[in-house]
């Protein structure tokens, strides 16, 4: 948990869940990410599952995301299913990806590991 009044500059990595109310300039990756209304990351994101709530500066590639109505996102989100609530501001392309190409994505990423 990164709480409200932190910030952290870096990359943060976790193989669970990572709750974000504070800052974040730095990149998250994350099976699932919980970014509160006050929250802001600058930087990209990677995970399974994302709840946003409040702001994000960067590419964000998620496999399910949901986008609440007091979400500000600036940058790309590569997703297979996305929820975006009435009022949230998204300003990027929406860019969907079936699971095939997950898959074919995560062998050549892991042939380089």
């Amino acid at each position: 948990i990164v709480s409200k009044e932190t910030t952290i500059t870096g990359n943060i990595a976790s193989p669970g869940a990572i709750q974000v109310e504070g800052t974040v300039i730095g990149d998250v990756e994350c099976h699932e990410l919980t970014l509160g209304e006050g929250g802001e990351i600058r930087g990209q994101i990677k995970c399974e599952v994302a709840a946003i709530h409040g702001s994000v500066t960067g590419e964000l590639q998620v496999t399910k995301i949901t986008v609440a109505p007091s979400a500000k996102i600036s940058g790309d989100i590569v997703h297979e299913d996305i929820a975006i609530e009435a009022h949230a501001r998204v300003e990027g392309q929406l860019i969907r990806r079936d699971a095939a190409q997950q898959a074919k994505l995560n062998l050549v990423s892991d042939e380089t590991s």
